[in-house]
């Protein structure tokens, strides 16, 4: 494929056999699938990518778990898509502070975005939900030495820290939370 057919393909987005081929791609081979990534430029393939796997994951789940309840629908979707991002975002900070090695944030969000689409699609079986986090932190890594060219030590110690930023994030919300809900439930 030439330079020309690649960027018209990826101004196309991602088509149903594109998210298929990466799907496959990214469990066969993460490293060679991020490693070709790193060419890419932009969101939209990693985001509809993403998009598609939060779809499945919150449409099965919803339907599975909570009798088709669109509420519940609507908060898993809506955490499949936010979670990545976060993570995304707190990676890249703590790759500014370190010293040594300069990735974008598409090319930090790219990871995320492969990496939990590629575990959403199986990660809502009950049983499966914990192995499937640790594969995700175990791409995110090797999508971290490959797409954005970190070493490996740097990376387990951003999707470490990243592990740990999220802890902290959720645990000091959720006192606000519940102060919300109960203002909410008094009027």
């Amino acid at each position: 494929m030439s330079t020309a057919e690649a960027v018209q393909s990826s101004a196309k987005g991602l088509s149903v056999r594109d998210y298929i081929d990466a799907l496959v791609n990214i469990i066969r081979s993460p490293a060679g699938f991020y490693a070709e990534t790193r060419q890419e430029e932009g969101y939209r393939k990693p985001a509809t990518f993403l998009c598609i796997s939060a779809v499945f994951f919150a449409t099965v789940s919803m339907s599975y778990f909570y009798d088709n309840s669109a509420t519940m629908g609507f908060i898993y979707l809506a955490n499949a898509l936010f979670m990545p991002i976060l993570a995304a975002v707190f990676t890249f900070i703590l790759v500014g502070m370190t010293p040594g090695t300069r990735a974008t944030f598409p090319q930090i969000f790219s990871v995320y975005a492969y990496a939990s689409g590629a575990v959403m699609v199986v990660s809502w079986i009950p049983a499966l939900g914990t192995v499937f986090e640790l594969l995700r932190a175990a791409l995110v890594t090797v999508g971290l030495v490959k797409a954005c060219g970190m070493g490996w030590i740097r990376s387990l110690c951003c999707v470490a820290l990243t592990a740990v930023l999220l802890l902290c994030f959720f645990w000091s919300l959720a006192p606000v939370l519940i102060d919300i809900k109960t203002m909410l439930s008094s009027l």
